[in-house]
């Protein structure tokens, strides 16, 4: 039975993690997967027994099919003969497979049962990440999410007596208008380039309200008062805020949907927003009051200029209409994994444009069937057409040129791929595991819960000491 029918054996409340081949699989797992996290998606590994699980049992055929492997989810650029060499070597060592004398690879019934159970872990995965990254879930995250800002906003702003940041908080909550714009216009109406077109309109208006407020304290300018809970609110609306515009526009890359992509665009201009202002704090403690207003007149032309091109982009007619030419933060993901497909692949063999697409369509079908959503995070309009448009950009970027009908790399496509190869190896060999140690990511989290309270309860000193100068 091919690996991916087994999709059909697990229920959804086993896929949820309600079952006890959760536990069980990731504790056996953990003997065979070389990476600190032990997930079979954080590599080729996976991907290079599930091929032998499925009848490929000849090395080279298996090099062959391991060479047009695409996955978004590993930051490795492309899968190399010498790779398919150490996956043998480790596959050997941990008896996952057998070999016979004419050279057929087979898996052991432990490397049947560790595909099996990776297989499930993958599914397992990609369910809670199709049901999290949806128009629904991001909906009600956002609302959540103002509504923490907005009343912290207010409460540090009663504490302080500060008017302008009560009046902050209270305008974050009109955010809350465009979430039913979202869902009242784009969702249940169907009529997603016209919500689209209204939150941009919206965050346009906000840039003119932004230049009006900044021209008058420019005009009349008040003392602002530096305080470390001011500081505070910045950096948590400035961390709230990115992580917001990237979901947002991972769930509209994902579902195709312009609203949500319009929407990542104005929780792009809140950030821009909350540097500003944090950047005006910082003058402030020097009694220069005028950079918070220029900052904002600045960050207020960017805004409307962004959204003036975006309004153009979703004013053509449908049939001209590319969503694609809406550029969000998640495009980065998906623009990267392919200038690292592309050049790799060019590198790796002569090939013309034609044998390069297929290629990717190949690997990509691939991806899927045995990572599912890790293949290319549900962006199901993923193929051939966007792989053709980015290896023209990267044609017009000089990466590559062609020779005849051949593709090859120039010297700045070869520097591209050469920097992507060293981030690479750096990474794949931060995540090898040899024995317990203390993650860095640990480390970083337990000095700024640190920070973070030493600064609440000290508040009031160093308020008094940014007062003084």
């Amino acid at each position: 039975m091919p690996l991916a029918d087994l999709k059909i054996k697990y229920s959804t409340r086993e896929l949820r993690g309600g079952s006890s081949i959760a536990s069980e699989k990731h504790e056996f797992m953990k003997k065979y997967y070389p990476s600190i996290r032990h997930d079979p998606h954080e590599g080729f590994f996976y991907g290079f027994l599930c091929l032998i699980y499925d009848g490929i049992n000849n090395i080279e055929d298996l090099k062959s099919q391991m060479r047009l492997f695409f996955l978004s989810a590993t930051k490795q650029v492309i899968v190399e003969e010498q790779d398919v060499e150490e996956y043998l070597q480790y596959a050997r060592k941990k008896q996952l497979i057998t070999e016979e004398l004419d050279g057929k690879i087979h898996l052991t019934q432990e490397g049947e049962k560790l595909v099996e159970l990776s297989y499930y872990s993958t599914l397992h995965a990609s369910y809670w990440m199709n049901l999290i990254f949806n128009e629904k879930t991001m909906l009600i995250a956002t609302a959540i999410f103002l509504i923490i800002l907005s009343s912290l906003k207010v409460f540090v702003g009663l504490q302080l007596a500060s008017q302008g940041m009560i009046n902050e908080g209270l305008e974050n909550l009109t955010d809350l208008i465009k979430i039913a714009i979202i869902y009242l216009i784009g969702l249940r109406l169907k009529k997603d380039k016209l919500a689209s077109i209204i939150i941009i309109l919206i965050m346009m208006l906000t840039g003119v309200i932004l230049i009006w407020s900044g021209i008058e304290a420019l005009l009349n300018p008040r003392p602002i008062t530096p305080t470390v809970q001011a500081y505070m609110i910045c950096f948590f609306s400035i961390i709230l805020n990115l992580a917001l515009m990237y979901l947002k526009s991972l769930v509209g890359r994902i579902s195709g949907n312009l609203s949500f992509l319009s929407d990542s665009k104005d929780s792009g201009l809140n950030v821009k927003i909350s540097l500003g202002v944090a950047i005006g704090l910082s003058f402030a403690i020097f009694k220069i009051y005028f950079v918070d207003a220029l900052i904002g007149i600045i960050i207020a032309i960017l805004v409307f200029k962004e959204g003036i091109q975006v309004l153009r982009e979703l004013t053509v007619t449908e049939e001209n209409f590319d969503i694609t030419a809406i550029k969000v933060m998640a495009d980065q993901i998906y623009d990267d994994r392919l200038t690292a497909y592309i050049l790799g692949s060019i590198r790796r063999e002569t090939m013309n444009r034609e044998k390069l697409l297929k290629n990717f369509e190949q690997g990509l079908f691939l991806g899927r069937q045995y990572y599912v959503g890790f293949a290319d995070f549900f962006y199901h309009d993923l193929g051939v057409k966007n792989a053709d448009k980015h290896l023209n950009k990267l044609i017009e970027g000089k990466y590559i040129e062609r020779l005849g009908d051949q593709l090859i790399l120039t010297s700045k496509g070869l520097q591209t791929y050469y920097k992507a190869k060293a981030k690479e190896y750096n990474n794949r060999a931060k995540r090898v595991y040899v024995g317990p140690r203390v993650q860095r990511g640990y480390i970083y989290c337990i000095l700024f819960l640190i920070t973070f309270i030493l600064l609440i309860f000290f508040a009031n000193d160093i308020n008094q000491w940014l007062m003084s100068f």
